[in-house]
């Protein structure tokens, strides 16, 4: 009885080191969202424009409308992560961070995110790549997106915004460095279409 306590011991011993020893494997998620907007912001129109918007979730390439992080290897290789994840899948997140620089902009005396009643105005967009390219000498952010305003009652497309734009991640290579730079851009392009809706405009309120 003693042996049979002795070896019972032993083996409870070995399993509480090897739970120990060993790390819990988790998945990570990722924000993309704006960097903190004061109060007084150069993005903020001299007047609201006297229309109103509405802000649709943008529509998202194949190969990337998805919460898994996509990661290209080769010029037709692309492959996903298995523990990195997308927080909210990016047809949603991009609007919401274009939506909420529109806002805070004050372009629109009223500007809603998804479906309201009657917006003089659509905006919408088109995420053709948004992937982490690995690469030997570094890894670099990639992010190919479309802006567009659309004028409901004609149906026409006024103003459009379209970059295709890659930033090295040489001072943070981490995941989260990744989701920042993806975040940047939007937020540097989304001004550029805001100056842009803007200039499109000019003289013509009231």
């Amino acid at each position: 009885m003693k042996i049979l306590n002795g070896i019972l011991l032993v083996t409870a011993a070995c399993v509480g080191i090897s739970s120990c020893g060993r790390r819990a494997i988790i998945r990570k998620y990722y924000l993309l969202e704006n960097p903190r907007l004061p109060a007084s912001s150069d993005l903020t129109v001299p007047a609201p424009l006297p229309f109103s918007a509405d802000v649709r979730d943008f529509q998202v390439g194949k190969a990337f409308d998805q919460t898994r992080i996509a990661a290209r290897s080769g010029s037709n290789e692309l492959d996903y992560y298995f523990y990195h994840h997308w927080a909210v899948r990016p047809s949603m997140a991009l609007a919401d961070m274009v939506h909420e620089q529109i806002d805070h902009a004050g372009l629109f005396q009223r500007c809603a995110r998804g479906y309201s009643y009657h917006p003089d105005f659509i905006i919408t967009g088109q995420v053709m790549k948004l992937e982490r390219l690995l690469e030997g000498h570094g890894d670099t952010a990639h992010l190919a997106v479309v802006f567009e305003l659309i004028e409901v009652a004609s149906e026409q497309r006024l103003v459009r915004h379209e970059f295709d734009r890659t930033v090295r991640l040489d001072q943070d290579g981490s995941m989260n460095g990744f989701a920042n730079a993806i975040s940047q851009m939007t937020f540097q392009e989304t001004k550029i279409f805001i100056e842009k809706i803007a200039a499109r405009f000019e003289g013509k309120q009231g």
